[in-house]
């Protein structure tokens, strides 16, 4: 059977993430695998001698294990297969070596540095780097909005081989959830660096026809699922804040782990810093071939 894993942190318990990966193990018929890490924090001789590695496994499987049940009492998911499994070691370690096989890795994102600086959490942001499965960061206020239209899924789009695989992802998605698809290409003006170089450049109407009408051609060609709508974006901008305008009435961003052209650098660079960490929904990382395994 196909599984969902989920990552949380039994010591504050935040329940976006899990709330999500309930609903999409839900979606798929999957089982969910609940996964709490935990290491030991510093401690005195005396306590060290008097904290066993079974206690605190036995107290976090009761923590965990009570929000689960509340969770899924909430969103009537009691058909749900749920398992909890409590490992002492490095989260990011764990849960990307758990993740082999699965269908798709869930990580909470931490807010509290959202004003100072544009880092992930080290877990989310190790998962996302090196999971072989499609890695889905949620923010930690994430509610899905009750929303009476149609649920809508943006994916980045720049025409390379890894954007295409994060589209064919993001078509199937479309498909199980009867969700429309907005495919986002974004352009931008060269940056002028002066003398005779400033004369060369095409002017701005003839960069936009251009990608609108590369867009056209590669819509055209699209081969689209039976019942899923699909719509092409193109804007002028920088990709990461053009793909974080798309995610304001998104329910989901989808992006490439690798990039060229209108969304270089997604896995490493300052685009994917911004959207895992800034965009208002949750964003779905699709690995490229080379991290399969």
């Amino acid at each position: 059977m196909s599984r969902v894993v989920v990552g949380v942190d039994a010591s504050s318990m935040p329940t976006a993430a899990l709330r999500e990966a309930l609903s999409e193990a839900h979606l798929r018929g999957s089982v969910l695998k609940v996964v709490s890490v935990w290491s030991y924090p510093p401690l005195s001789a005396e306590e060290r001698l008097l904290t066993t590695a079974s206690a605190v496994e036995a107290e976090t499987i009761e923590r965990v294990g009570e929000t689960v049940d509340r969770l899924r009492h909430e969103g009537h998911n009691s058909e749900l297969t749920i398992k909890v499994d409590v490992r002492q070691g490095a989260p990011g370690k764990v849960l990307i070596d758990l993740a082999v096989g699965c269908e798709l890795l869930v990580v909470g994102r931490r807010d509290r540095s959202r004003l100072r600086h544009l880092v992930l959490g080290s877990v989310a942001d190790q998962c996302v780097r090196h999971s072989p499965v499609p890695v889905m960061v949620v923010p930690s206020d994430w509610e899905r909005p009750d929303r009476s239209g149609d649920v809508t899924l943006a994916v980045g789009m720049d025409f390379s081989d890894s954007a295409n695989e994060a589209l064919r992802w993001t078509l199937g998605e479309a498909e199980r959830r009867n969700a429309a698809v907005r495919v986002v290409h974004s352009w931008e003006e060269p940056m002028l660096v002066g003398g005779d170089l400033m004369m060369a450049m095409p002017p701005s109407a003839a960069l936009e026809h251009d990608a609108e009408e590369r867009m056209d051609r590669f819509m055209s060609a699209l081969d689209v699922p039976d019942g899923v709508s699909v719509t092409g974006s193109v804007r002028r901008g920088p990709p990461a804040q053009v793909l974080l305008e798309a995610a304001e009435d998104a329910d989901m961003v989808v992006v490439g782990s690798r990039g060229l052209g209108g969304f270089a650098g997604l896995l490493l660079g300052s685009v994917a810093r911004r959207v895992t960490h800034l965009a208002p929904c949750p964003v779905v990382v699709v690995p490229s071939e080379k991290q399969r395994r």
